[in-house]
């Protein structure tokens, strides 16, 4: 089971995660409301609308919905965390397992116990200590790691970099004009840039340097190694204990673009699997609502004027909801689509093996048809909030549902 809140916050609400004592996720919508979501009977769930925030607190793992432009700040995480489609930014003070953050605008943590790995960061990434690896990619804005304690991985970063790392360090960098990039390392460096890239070059190490790839090929053992290639409006420093290896390759520009196309294509996934989500949770409360009034509505019936009037608005409303959950479906399939012909009209785009897609959202009931033999779930509720409305009285519900039911009503 589990159990679930929902809370209206509007577009940009403030969300302030003050202590989650298991796994945390937490993911944007295009929803104003938050929808928060755990195992138990939620007496470890702990929301308070506080200062024009809200603060959450919770027990045991918490699955976190929230409008895709909320301010994140996330206080102590005592399990994993995967926080995505976000597009304001995410502060962090402290995650003591693992942490993936994907689709976020901007990024500023403490302290991650774990192993890191940052995708589609648009603005700027900051932490100042991870204790395991780090993988780190596509990223917009500046890149600054105070230390990484394990291996670190760059791959496809626009700003500036600043990381250390007590083991081995993998990075590209663009050296676009003004980009500053300083590495440091306890083991070994290896770094790609573009080719054709100019800039000011300052290698130093304890092992042996290499340079490939690069105009003319350089090599120096145990010392330092400097040298500029025009134009010099770019800077890389790398310093290693280990070995460095700095070679040219072919350029992959850094298109902000790809952002968006890749934003696009995963909120088209997470509205599959919202609508999915949202159309379970919905079956399931019918369900249960039906249970519990089957009893009640055993011998309502009425007269077949009014059966059929009521037949005809069940129909409308269902027919209205199809309509919507098709239209909402088509947009979805149409955003997937657009990021997909990005992605393939983009340089160097090589066709991938084909990954399974998604399932699809379950279609709606179709309607049903004006004459049947038994009433449906959606007749007898009806009819039953309009007995509790007092719009009908027992005796003329009775005789309703007996039409519905093709009975004949009494005279």
């Amino acid at each position: 089971m589990g159990a679930t809140q929902i809370i209206q916050t509007g577009a940009t609400p403030i969300i302030r995660l003050r202590n989650i004592e298991g796994n945390l996720t937490l993911s944007g919508w295009d929803r104003p409301e938050l929808q928060a979501r755990v195992r138990g009977d939620g007496d470890a769930l702990v929301i308070v609308q506080h200062d024009g925030a809200i603060d959450i607190e919770c027990a045991e793992d918490l699955w976190l919905q929230a409008p895709v432009q909320a301010t994140i700040a996330i206080g102590d995480v005592e399990g994993n965390a995967a926080i995505s489609l976000i597009l304001n930014g995410v502060t962090i003070d402290a995650i003591e397992g693992n942490a993936v953050v994907n689709s976020v605008n901007a990024v500023a943590a403490r302290q991650i116990e774990g192993n890191f790995t940052a995708r589609l960061i648009a603005g700027d990434l900051r932490v100042e200590t991870i204790e395991g690896n780090a993988q780190i990619a596509k990223v917009g804005g500046d890149i600054q790691l105070g230390l990484v304690e394990g291996n670190l991985v760059l791959d496809e970063t626009g700003g500036n970099i600043e990381a250390t790392a007590e083991g081995n360090v993998k990075a590209q960098a663009t050296l676009a004009p003004g980009q500053q990039c300083t590495i440091r390392a306890e083991g070994g460096i290896t770094c790609e840039v573009p080719r054709e890239a100019g800039g000011v070059f300052a290698l130093k190490a304890e092992g042996h340097i290499r340079v490939r790839d690069l105009g003319e090929e350089r090599s120096v053992r145990n010392g330092v190694l400097n040298f500029e290639r025009a134009p010099t409006h770019a800077r890389l420093t790398l310093e290693a204990e280990g070995n460095i290896l700095l070679r040219g390759a072919q350029p992959r520009d850094f298109d902000a673009t790809e952002f968006a196309g890749a934003l696009d294509e995963e909120m088209a996934l997470r509205s599959v699997e919202i609508t999915q989500q949202i159309t379970a949770q919905i079956e399931a409360q019918v369900n249960e609502l039906s249970r519990q009034i089957d009893d009640k509505l055993a011998r309502i019936g009425t007269n077949e004027e009014l059966a059929s009037s009521i037949q005809e608005k069940v129909q409308s409303a269902m027919r209205r909801a199809e309509e919507k959950l098709a239209d909402a479906l088509r947009k979805v399939e149409q955003r997937a689509q657009e990021a997909e012909s990005r992605r393939r009209k983009s340089p160097g785009w090589v066709t991938p093996p084909a990954p399974p897609l998604p399932p699809g959202a379950p279609k709606p009931p179709a309607p049903p048809k004006p004459k049947r033999a038994l009433a449906t779930d959606e007749e007898r509720m009806m009819i039953l909030r309009m007995v509790e409305q007092g719009k009908l009285s027992v005796e003329q519900a009775e005789k309703l549902l007996s039409a519905l039911n093709g009975g004949k009503a009494e005279r």
